[in-house]
C-alpha cells in the first residue's frame, strides 16, 4: 500500500512535468533591476533548455563607425555586479570613453571610409540561466546584444 502511494505520487509528478511545455514558459521579471543614471538598461531573455550548464552567453557591445583601413577596438570592459538585496547578477560597461585602440597603418589617400560595427573587447563568457533575465547597463550610444554558445553534440 505504501509503495503504491509513492508510485502514484511519482507518476503524477512526472505527468505534470511533461504536460508543461515551452508554451507554458513565462519570462522572468526584470522589475528588481533599477534604472542607472546615464546608462541604458538592456534586458535579454534566454529560453529554458535541458542542458543549461553546457551553454554560455557572450555579451556583445559596440557601435557603427566610419573607418578607414585601420582596425579599431573600443575601450571599456564588462563588469559583473551583484544586485544588492537580491543576489542576482547584472553586467555594467565601465571605463567606456567613446574611443579606443587603433592600428596605425598608412591608408591609401583615395580609399573611402566604410561603415563597420566596432566592438568593445570582451573575452568572457557568462553563465546561461533561463530563470533570470540577462541585464546589461551600457551607455546609450552602444548597441548591446548577446550570443549563445553551446557544444555541437
Amino acid at each position: 500500500m505504501k509503495n503504491s502511494l509513492w508510485l502514484s505520487a511519482g507518476v503524477l509528478m512526472l505527468t505534470g512535468c511533461t504536460a508543461m511545455g515551452a508554451a507554458d514558459y513565462t519570462k522572468p521579471s526584470a522589475e528588481m533591476y533599477p534604472q542607472i543614471d546615464g546608462l541604458t538598461r538592456h534586458v535579454f531573455y534566454v529560453d529554458p533548455t535541458n542542458n543549461e550548464h553546457d551553454k554560455r552567453i557572450e555579451i556583445i557591445a559596440g557601435k557603427d563607425m566610419m573607418l578607414d583601413c585601420n582596425g579599431l577596438l573600443l575601450s571599456g570592459q564588462i563588469v559583473e555586479h551583484d544586485l544588492k538585496g537580491w543576489g542576482y547578477t547584472y553586467y555594467q560597461i565601465e571605463g567606456y570613453t567613446g574611443s579606443g585602440a587603433s592600428t596605425l597603418m598608412a591608408c591609401p589617400a583615395n580609399q573611402p571610409k566604410v561603415k563597420k560595427f566596432v566592438k568593445l573587447y570582451n573575452k568572457d563568457l557568462y553563465r546561461y540561466n533561463s530563470k533570470l533575465p540577462v541585464v546589461v547597463y551600457a551607455p546609450a550610444e552602444l548597441d548591446v546584444s548577446i550570443r549563445i554558445w553551446a557544444p555541437e553534440s
